[in-house]
């Protein structure tokens, strides 16, 4: 018997910002921008590199880094633009806005523009399976709160350790860990092109893969 896709999904359900996996172990991710290391100078690429090694070994968990390249979409972009056209009266300003519009659109049409985008999977392994344990048993519960406790304080180890080499990491929260569970599923589209009030609606229910 073929089973559904969705049996290849490990992730049980999605909540508290935060990745429930079958086995009752949790994700947590982290957006990070990227840096143009070839652009700093001798002296700060030493530093980024001291920092990444003291941030590699003071951790005691595995990390996951992922790299996602996809076409970008810039459709919100476009429409923003159209919006700020239709209610700006100067006409040179319009006549300039409308060229450029119509440049970008021409250009996304004939050349593909890549989105590159970075992040750190932060887990909490645990040997607890959730879908052993009742929907009422209090006990599944607490640990899970306790679990949420452990993963919250790697996030802010690895938020802190990564501010010192100069980067901003930005949480997803659970709609933004659904929608990229959806496009990375989904590599067809560009990236961004579901709205995010999809996922944000779904944020709102009980996802159940099982």
């Amino acid at each position: 018997m073929v089973k559904p896709t969705f049996n290849l999904i490990k992730v049980a359900d999605v909540r508290d910002d935060t990745m429930i996996l079958t086995n009752g172990s949790l994700r947590a991710v982290l957006m990070v921008p990227g840096i143009n290391f070839y652009l700093l100078a001798e002296k700060e690429k030493e530093l980024v590199i001291d920092q990444f090694k003291n941030l590699l070994n003071g951790i005691d968990f595995p990390l996951q880094i992922l790299t996602v390249s996809r076409l970008a979409n810039i459709e919100n972009y476009l429409n923003y633009l159209k919006s700020v056209l239709e209610n700006e009266k100067e006409p040179l300003i319009r006549l300039q806005l409308q060229e450029y519009i119509e440049f970008l659109a021409g250009y996304i049409e004939n050349h593909k523009i890549m989105k590159k985008m970075f992040y750190l999977v932060v887990p909490y392994e645990s040997n607890l399976d959730m879908s052993k344990l009742r929907k009422n048993d209090s006990s599944k519960e607490e640990r899970y709160e306790e679990k949420l406790e452990q993963l919250e304080t790697r996030i802010v180890y690895l938020s802190e350790k990564l501010s010192i080499i100069g980067l901003q990491p930005i949480r997803l929260q659970t709609s933004e860990l659904i929608q990229l569970l959806f496009e990375t599923y989904n590599p067809s589209l560009r990236w961004g092109l579901a709205p995010i009030q999809l996922f944000e609606q779904l944020s709102q229910t009980t996802l159940n893969y099982k």
